[in-house]
């Protein structure tokens, strides 16, 4: 019997998953410049916020991964993100906070039309289904 044809992967979910790990990379600087940051009248929020982010940050990493290996699950961590960072993202718009905003929103717009391209849908529905069989 023949080994089943892996699919290949389309541009779309490898540039979905560069833009997760660059997500990713951001949490992770956020949570490490947070570290620098605590102080004893506020330390449990200090280390809450640089756990989270760095937490946050091995999550948007996995999944970037799975992506890239083509992994079904992957998907749902990656879109749940995204919608998240929509509107704290908007909370930036006005004032000097604009770049933020454009920037943060534009990217999870743009990470969320690559992993629920119809192409990208196709290649990870493919390898699920040729993993069960």
């Amino acid at each position: 019997m023949a080994d089943p044809v892996r699919p290949t992967r389309p541009p779309q979910l490898l540039a979905a998953a560069v833009l997760a790990v660059l997500e990713g990379l951001v949490a992770l600087g956020f949570g490490v410049a947070e570290i620098f940051q605590i102080r004893l009248f506020r330390a449990v929020v200090g280390v809450g916020v640089a756990f989270f982010m760095i937490a946050f940050s091995v999550l948007l990493g996995v999944a970037a991964r799975g992506l890239l290996r083509l992994r079904r699950w992957a998907r749902a961590p990656v879109v749940v993100v995204q919608l998240i960072l929509l509107p704290v993202g908007w909370s930036f718009r006005g004032g000097t906070t604009n770049g933020v905003f454009v920037a943060m929103v534009v990217v999870a717009l743009l990470t969320l039309v690559l992993v629920l391209h119809p192409r990208s849908t196709r290649a990870l529905v493919v390898e699920d289904e040729t993993a069960a069989s």
